[in-house]
């Protein structure tokens, strides 16, 4: 007999069939942070849904007088066992934003297809109490390995609870 109040355990944000927007999209793992002021938590950026991925430029906007952030690692969408993928990433604390640059070197393919992969990591510290979002930007782009654009037809949000 199911229990009505364990079904929340089966709503997964990175599930296809869960999300309430378009594929292929970018997303936020997990969705919904809380946090104690001057802790230290993390976010991961996610695609969904993508075919024939190879590259990726992300910009993600964080609310800079709630969240500071501390570091931005590659994700596994990219990684091969013979070589790095390319990885950059630009913070602006000053104005809430990160700017991720990468795209796949790998040996054996020009591509990736994903249900769902992580692009990066972001760390930040909750430095003040209340609620913020960190978003997507109109900025994101992805393409494939010609370099044409793969629409991004949806957008999650993480919201951040900082106590």
């Amino acid at each position: 007999v199911p229990n009505p109040a364990s079904e929340d355990i089966f709503d997964n944000p990175l599930d296809e069939e869960e999300v309430e927007y378009d594929l292929p999209a970018l997303t936020f793992y997990p969705v919904e942070v809380n946090a104690s002021a001057g802790g230290i938590f993390t976010v991961d950026v996610f695609a969904m849904g993508f075919d024939n991925l190879a590259g990726a430029n992300i910009r993600v906007s964080f609310d800079e007088n709630r969240v500071e952030s501390s570091s931005v690692i590659p994700g596994t969408i990219f990684q091969d066992t013979d070589q790095d993928p390319i990885f950059f990433s630009e913070l602006n604390a000053g104005n809430g934003w990160i700017n991720i640059t990468t795209s796949f070197l790998g040996s054996g393919s020009s591509s990736v297809n994903t249900s769902a992969a992580s692009i990066a990591q972001l760390t930040f510290t909750a430095t003040t109490t209340g609620e913020s979002q960190v978003l997507f930007g109109a900025e994101c782009e992805m393409v494939d390995p010609n370099d044409e654009s793969i629409e991004v037809k949806g957008y999650g949000e993480a919201t951040i609870i900082v106590n």
